[in-house]
């Protein structure tokens, strides 16, 4: 098992916006807090079925989470998406 790490921002409604630092157009939303971390790995699912994907290293590669917010909501928090990591491409 491996770990990405997301921001999730708080909306208007309620819900959260799901944001991957350093992946640009990667982004999910989720109704609650408690969904976020399903909602995000629905979201990178597509991307981890063709290694290396689209992200950037695990945090067992040596990622480290953001611990810089300032350009998100104050209320943001990092979420942490265990997901299992791809060995080859799969074919059609």
């Amino acid at each position: 098992m491996q770990h990405q790490d997301a921001v999730a921002e708080p909306d208007e409604a309620g819900g959260f916006w799901i944001s991957f630092p350093g992946r640009n157009g990667i982004t999910s939303a989720a109704s609650s807090a408690i969904e976020t971390v399903g909602q995000a790995r629905n979201t990178l699912e597509p991307v981890l079925m063709y290694p290396p994907g689209d992200l950037h290293p695990s945090i067992e590669d040596g990622a480290r989470p953001p611990a810089d917010l300032s350009g998100y909501d104050p209320r943001s928090i990092v979420v942490v998406i265990p997901f299992e990591a791809a060995t080859s491409a799969k074919t059609a």
